[in-house]
C-alpha cells in the first residue's frame, strides 16, 4: 500500500479560473503526477495547478505551471500570494515565469485586485483548419491562442483546432478563444500538452491578451481599454501601441485567495 500524499496549497480565484498553488518544493519531474493527483481527487473545480518556487534571477517569487505553459491568471495570482504573505498592501511584485523572464504584477490587497504586464505576443499568424477554414493564431511564449469568431464552442470543433495546431506548431499549450465580438465575450478552451488536460475554462488571462491583440490589430497609436466577458467573470485589459507595434499590454481584476490548506490525498 502506498502512503497518502500530503500537500500545502493555496486556492486562487481570478474570474473563476480556479488555480491550485502548491507551496511544497516539488521537483519538476513530478509536476504532472502531482497536478493529476490534485485535479482528479479534489472538488475545488480547479482548472490548473501551479508550483510556487524560489526566485533565481532577481524576482520576488517564481511560478512554474504544471505543463511548462504560460498562464496570465496564475502569474497575477501568485503576485497576490507573495504580497499577502509579505504584508504588501499595495505595490509591485516581480514574478519569474521562466529562466529569463520577469513580469510585473501590481497588487492592491484592499481591493483584492492584481494587474500584470503581460508578455508581448510574438506575432499573429494564420492557421488553416480542416473543414473550417482559416483563423488567426496569436503566438505567445509558452502558449498559442486561436481566435475563433462566431464559431460554436464544442468539443468537436476544439479537436479540429487541436489537430491543426499540433500539425503546425510544437507548443506546451494552446487555447481556442471562441469569440462573440459584439458582446466582447469569449469562451476559452485550453489544452496543456504535458498533462494532457483540456478545460473549458471559466476565464483565461493569456486568452484575454490574445483576444485584445487580435481586436486591435489595426490600431497604430494610442491606448485602448477592454472588459472581456467570460463564463466566470470579467478580465480587464489595456493595450498600448506605437507605430502599429504593441508596447504594453496588461490584464487585471479581482483575485480571491484561500488560506493555506493542508491536503492529504
Amino acid at each position: 500500500m502506498y502512503g497518502k500524499n500530503k500537500y500545502s496549497i493555496v486556492l486562487a480565484n481570478p474570474a473563476n479560473n480556479i488555480t491550485v498553488f502548491v507551496l511544497d518544493n516539488i521537483k519538476s519531474k513530478d509536476y504532472k503526477n502531482v497536478a493529476k493527483d490534485i485535479l482528479e481527487n479534489t472538488d475545488y473545480k480547479a482548472e490548473q495547478v501551479g508550483f510556487v518556487k524560489q526566485p533565481t534571477i532577481g524576482g520576488d517569487i517564481k511560478l512554474e505551471m504544471m505543463g511548462g505553459e504560460f498562464c496570465g491568471n496564475a502569474s497575477r495570482s501568485i503576485g497576490m500570494i507573495f504580497a499577502k504573505n509579505n504584508k504588501i498592501k499595495r505595490g509591485n511584485v516581480l514574478v519569474e515565469i521562466n529562466s529569463d523572464k520577469i513580469l510585473n504584477v501590481y497588487v492592491d490587497l484592499d481591493k483584492e485586485t492584481a494587474e500584470i504586464e503581460m508578455p508581448i505576443p510574438k506575432n499573429i499568424e494564420k492557421i488553416y483548419v480542416d473543414e473550417m477554414g482559416e483563423f488567426p493564431i496569436v503566438i505567445i511564449e509558452g502558449i498559442n491562442h486561436i481566435i475563433a469568431e462566431d464559431i460554436e464552442a464544442t468539443e468537436e470543433n476544439f479537436l479540429k483546432f487541436k489537430n491543426a495546431v499540433y500539425n503546425n506548431y510544437d507548443v506546451e499549450a494552446f487555447g481556442v478563444m471562441f469569440l462573440d465580438k459584439l458582446r466582447n465575450y469569449i469562451i476559452p478552451v485550453v489544452y496543456v500538452k504535458a498533462t494532457e488536460t483540456t478545460f473549458f475554462e471559466s476565464s483565461c488571462g493569456s486568452g484575454t491578451l490574445a483576444t485584445v491583440a487580435y481586436l486591435e490589430q489595426n490600431l497604430q497609436n494610442g491606448s485602448r481599454k477592454y472588459s472581456i466577458n467570460q463564463p466566470g467573470g470579467i478580465i480587464e485589459s489595456e493595450i498600448n501601441k506605437e507605430n502599429g507595434i504593441i508596447k504594453k499590454i496588461t490584464i487585471g481584476g479581482v483575485v480571491k485567495l484561500s488560506q493555506v490548506i493542508n491536503l492529504e490525498l
